[in-house]
């Protein structure tokens, strides 16, 4: 068994919420999970692997990300590998999520990351439908040649009735010794943010990270343009993470500009700075500050104080 546990204490306020205050929660730097998976060698370099992942709050002790999630919406299949590269078949996460994680210096944090806050959470806005996993998905990623790879997933919506259509997604990634980017073309239609009245979304991304030693930047932009309400959100990234003594230095920077049939354009700003400090190879604690601002509402401002530990 492996997972990962996280929890926080600070002041939560969204930029146009009106609840804000005092909060303990689970996943500031990474959402809390569990996890169980093998890999069972078949012989010639071929395997079989499988992996059932669920998420947990800390807070509460109760599964999931929200109150009536399933037990294993992390991460739900099985695949086969070999020289050939690698497949899978049952809910898998989205490479187009995992991307926008490994290109900005907050990673996987959807509490404290102004990339990944206004990409994937609500009430920042949302901008890419689909959420980070994709029930009902076939998987494939290409052998690595000269630093690139090819990543593809289709998701089957069966049918839904709020969600009649499927998920596409194609990621070329290059990893180097100094330089990681990547591009992605995404098709929603089925998911969070999807239903009859907007019954599809297409999302471009692209994004590079540069370690220069003494200080790693990133740089990412999006453009979401959802058919049926016409709402089109562009999104620019930069950010910076400079290591200091047994942690790192954390900056970060997004800006969502918005239209659509329902409402006046409007542009959400949102930034981020914080240290991350490790205690030991599987433990750190971090303390970080986000600003949230939308051009139409008064801002909010977002502490927290937390530690995250790798089991």
């Amino acid at each position: 068994m492996y997972g990962l546990a996280d929890v926080y204490l600070g002041r939560s306020a969204t930029s146009g919420v009106a609840a804000r205050g005092n909060v303990i929660n689970s996943g500031g730097m990474t959402t809390s999970y569990w996890g169980i998976g093998g890999v069972e060698s078949l012989g010639g370099g071929q395997s079989a692997t499988f992996a059932i992942e669920g998420f947990m709050r800390l807070d509460t002790g109760e599964q999931g990300r929200t109150p009536g999630e399933g037990l294993a919406t992390r991460a739900a299949y099985v695949g086969l590998n070999g020289s050939w590269g690698a497949t899978k078949i049952g809910r898998i996460p989205n490479p187009l999520f995992q991307a926008s994680a490994a290109l900005n210096p907050y990673g996987f944090s959807t509490r404290l990351s102004p990339l990944m806050t206004q990409m994937w959470i609500v009430p920042y806005g949302s901008s890419s439908a689909g959420d980070s996993g994709w029930s009902n998905a076939v998987h494939y990623t290409s052998p690595v040649v000269h630093g690139f790879n090819a990543v593809v997933q289709y998701g089957l919506g069966e049918h839904a009735a709020n969600s009649p259509g499927n998920n596409k997604v194609a990621l070329l990634k290059y990893t180097g010794s100094a330089l990681s980017a990547a591009v992605a073309a995404q098709d929603i239609g089925y998911g969070i943010g999807i239903s009859n009245a907007a019954p599809s979304q297409r999302t471009y991304f692209a994004g590079a990270a540069y370690d220069f030693k003494v200080v790693k930047a990133y740089a990412g932009f999006a453009r979401n343009t959802q058919e049926g309400s016409g709402r089109t959100t562009r999104t620019t990234h930069l950010g910076l993470s400079m290591p200091h003594g047994a942690g790192r230095w954390l900056l970060a920077w997004a800006r969502a500009q918005e239209h659509s049939f329902a409402r006046a354009p409007f542009r959400r700003d949102t930034a981020a700075a914080g240290y991350d400090y490790n205690l030991s190879l599987r433990t750190d604690v971090y303390a970080s500050y986000l600003y949230d601002k939308i051009s139409t509402a008064a801002d909010g401002n977002t502490v927290a104080l937390g530690i995250r530990h790798k089991f």
